[in-house]
């Protein structure tokens, strides 16, 4: 039987699930989106290719699980600084701009994005689609000064403009003020 490295197995089991899943979510970033084989998890963990299977059991597993940790964390970050933006439609709307926009270009959102949609039945997964739908309603909430069928638009508009800095190499400030002055242009008075 293998040596645990925590007070009870259920810590231990706890611990290497939290490495297997950081390990993934570091080798996804480090290829800029490219899913690891499971046996690369488990090099970069340190741990029997078999034993990772307890923790994930297929790549598309592992995405799933990344997705469900980042969709929520990612909907308090930028619901938070939504609401700390105060009332004004326009400041509520460049936060929530300003604040993806970030998330794809400085996060692991943007390969994330990239090794999930290598796997598209992860965005199938119910507790995938159940936590979009909720991180969707939540921001939508948040700016409600939108019409709704803007923010489709406004978030694709997001995604090119994250494009833009990382591959094109066009400074932030000027997507970011892109993106702001073409959603100021849909706020509902």
């Amino acid at each position: 039987m293998p040596k645990i490295t925590r007070a009870t197995v259920e810590e231990h089991r706890a611990a290497q699930h939290r490495a297997v899943l950081d390990a993934a979510e570091r080798l996804i970033e480090e290829s800029g989106g490219q899913v690891p084989t499971l046996g690369e998890v488990a090099a970069a963990v340190g741990l029997a290719r078999s034993s990772v299977y307890a923790y994930a059991s297929s790549r598309v597993d592992l995405v799933i699980q990344l997705l469900l940790e980042t969709i929520p964390a990612w909907t308090e970050r930028v619901s938070a600084a939504i609401e700390a933006a105060g009332a004004d439609p326009a400041a509520r709307v460049d936060t929530y701009l300003e604040h993806t926009l970030d998330f794809f270009v400085d996060g692991t959102h943007g390969p994330l994005m990239a090794a999930a949609q290598q796997h598209p039945e992860a965005f199938t997964d119910e507790r995938v689609v159940e936590s979009h739908d909720r991180m969707a309603a939540a921001l939508r909430a948040a700016i409600a000064d939108l019409p709704s069928d803007a923010v489709p638009l406004l978030d694709a508009a997001v995604h090119r403009g994250a494009e833009m800095i990382t591959r094109d190499g066009v400074a932030r400030e000027r997507v970011l003020g892109m993106l702001q002055r073409m959603a100021r242009g849909l706020i509902v008075p």
